[in-house]
């Protein structure tokens, strides 16, 4: 049987063993890939000043879960244009607390000694997590998506500046008349002023990227409109005494003014019964301060004063009752002069009787101041909106990008299959290698010569039949004349070990030709290709000089053998069978 050479298996298996380390690296990739989980994280910090009292910037309570609210993760499937349900979302998104090892430390020692404890976090990590059926991109872009929502959703529910409606802006589609119309219009541009006033005053050097103006521009610019073109509307609608409809128009400024002195009259009883809940406060608040003498403090709270009539909280102060009376008393005011100003219109439209149709100057005049200010609300809106964007990242912060870690290293995991694929084929391949060696042994070696035998032969014979041999292929026969001589006289076992030294010969030299084979009969078949007449040659002198050695070390055994060969080239046989027996012939002469 053939040694053990590993290196003959290895490079004779070598297919094999890539194409097991190929198909078993393939199956850990996909096996692996099958068990992935991609998880995005970052890390977010709640910055306002009542943040570690648990508190949003509203004052109202902090609510962590409100980042994986059904509006914040409808907003993000919205932006990543998925087709899926929130749940499906909400349900990979989890929220952590980071409390710090000092924190931890506090608490424990606090619950050992049965005393209260509260601490409330400021830094969350936020996480979202996928499966191999998402990749790690997707999930980084979910939590971006899930963050930039909340973001949105904090800033409007708990940051957020009121942004005043443009009340303007539907004129031109309702029934309105011209100086109902003038009037909506200067409310209008009122309440956007006042709420540009404020922001001004509360944000001087806010500035927005978007549209370029700060909100003094802007105020700027509605006071210019407040102050010119306003005045130009009104002059000439009340001048000119326009009107779409004057007994419309005086019906309804006769009902404002009912309106009016309606509520100027409920609020006057309002005003008389606080006047003298305050008296009462005033007049018991210091009878009760002399009867104590001190014991209750400065406290100017009174509870239960006679004479209420239930329409103001009855646990009140005496600031808050003179805060009430001041208001309604400045409401009482402001509605005179709203009366006023009806009673001034119905005065100059009611004995009009001359321009009860449309005018297109006016008609063009207020829907060019709509349009006006329908283009300047914008910019307003889009202003307030970055700041309250800003407000917003000032009191909810980012402490780090969106990253994506995976729970499988691929790579890791397709190195060490290809490693062990590699080796697996390897120790295959040797095996089927050795494996191989002892059927050849078994099936295909003579046990005497330790050669290729007969029905070796014959396998590699009929392969060679089938086409014709290629120039330069030699068949060399050794046949040992003395073989039966030596059976006859020293008997078989001398004869087989003639033979098995003859064929260790034989084996040696032939290494670098090809195959030698024991084909019975008496004779060796050495099948060679790409052996030349002169290689031949070479090959007979190389096995005299080996069996004179041999000879030279018996004292009984003595080798005695004829060689002949035949090449395709030399002899123009391209037959094996013919060139076989062509050889035959030559060791027969």
């Amino acid at each position: 049987m053939k040694e053990f050479q590993l290196l003959r298996y290895l490079s004779k298996g070598k297919f094999i063993i890539l194409i097991v380390a190929l198909v078993g690296a393939v199956w850990v990739y996909f096996y692996a890939n099958s068990q992935q989980v991609y998880t995005a994280s970052t890390v977010i910090r709640y910055a306002n000043t009542a943040i570690d009292q648990g508190l949003t910037p509203n004052g109202s309570k902090l609510d962590v879960s409100e980042i994986y609210s059904s509006t914040v993760i409808k907003g993000a499937i919205e932006d990543m244009g998925l087709n899926c349900t929130v749940d499906e979302v909400r349900s990979k998104v989890k929220v952590t607390p980071i409390i710090p090892e000092d924190e931890q430390e506090k608490k424990e020692t606090a619950l050992s000694k049965g005393e209260e404890y509260s601490y409330f976090p400021t830094d969350y990590i936020i996480t979202y997590e996928v499966g191999s059926d998402r990749s790690a991109n997707f999930a980084g872009n979910m939590l971006d998506a899930i963050i930039k929502n909340y973001y949105s959703f904090y800033s409007e529910k708990y940051v957020d500046q009121l942004i005043l409606p443009n009340n303007a802006s539907n004129i031109s589609s309702n029934d309105y008349d011209y100086i109902e119309s003038a009037e909506i219009i200067q409310q209008s541009l009122k309440d956007v002023d006042d709420y540009l006033l404020q922001k001004k005053s509360n944000y001087p050097d806010f500035r927005a990227s978007a549209t370029g103006y700060s909100f003094t521009d802007l105020e700027n610019i509605y006071s210019y409109i407040m102050d010119n073109k306003v005045p130009h509307l009104y002059a000439s609608v009340l001048q000119n005494k326009y009107t779409k409809d004057n007994d419309l128009l005086l019906k309804k400024q006769q009902s404002k003014i009912e309106s009016i002195e309606i509520d100027i009259k409920n609020n006057s009883e309002k005003s008389d019964k606080l006047k003298a809940l305050i008296d009462n406060y005033s007049d018991k608040n210091i009878s009760t301060q002399r009867t104590e003498d001190g014991e209750r403090g400065d406290s100017s709270i009174i509870m239960d004063v006679e004479g209420y009539d239930g329409e103001i909280d009855v646990v009140t102060t005496y600031d808050d009752l003179l805060l009430e009376y001041v208001k309604i008393n400045q409401t009482i005011e402001n509605d005179k002069i709203d009366k006023e100003h009806a009673e001034y219109i119905k005065s100059v439209f009611v004995d009009n009787t001359s321009n009860q149709v449309l005018n297109s100057d006016v008609e063009q005049d207020i829907e060019e101041l709509v349009e006006l200010l329908n283009t300047e609300y914008a910019v307003v809106q889009a202003t307030a909106s970055e700041l309250n964007e800003y407000l917003g990242a000032s009191y909810l912060n980012i402490l780090n990008s969106v990253v994506t870690a995976q729970k499988v290293n691929i790579k890791l995991y397709l190195a060490l299959a290809v490693v062990f694929f590699l080796f697996f084929g390897c120790a295959g391949a040797v095996l089927v290698g050795r494996l191989n060696d002892f059927i050849q042994y078994i099936l295909y070696t003579d046990k005497t010569t330790k050669l290729p035998n007969r029905q070796m032969c014959d396998v590699r014979i009929n392969a060679l039949s089938e086409k014709d041999l290629p120039d330069q292929f030699t068949c060399l026969i050794v046949r040992v004349d003395n073989l039966k001589q030596m059976n006859d006289t020293l008997g078989h076992s001398a004869g087989d070990t003639l033979l098995r030294d003859v064929g260790e010969i034989l084996k040696s030299i032939s290494r670098n030709y090809g195959f030698m084979g024991w084909n019975q009969g008496g004779g060796f078949l050495g099948l060679f290709e790409q052996c030349s007449a002169d290689k031949a040659d070479l090959f007979v002198d190389m096995l005299e000089k080996r069996i004179n050695e041999y000879n030279d070390t018996q004292t009984e055994l003595e080798a005695k053998y004829t060689v002949a060969y035949s090449n395709t080239t030399k002899d123009k046989i391209y037959d094996i069978r013919q060139l076989i027996r062509n050889t035959n012939d030559r060791i027969f002469k």
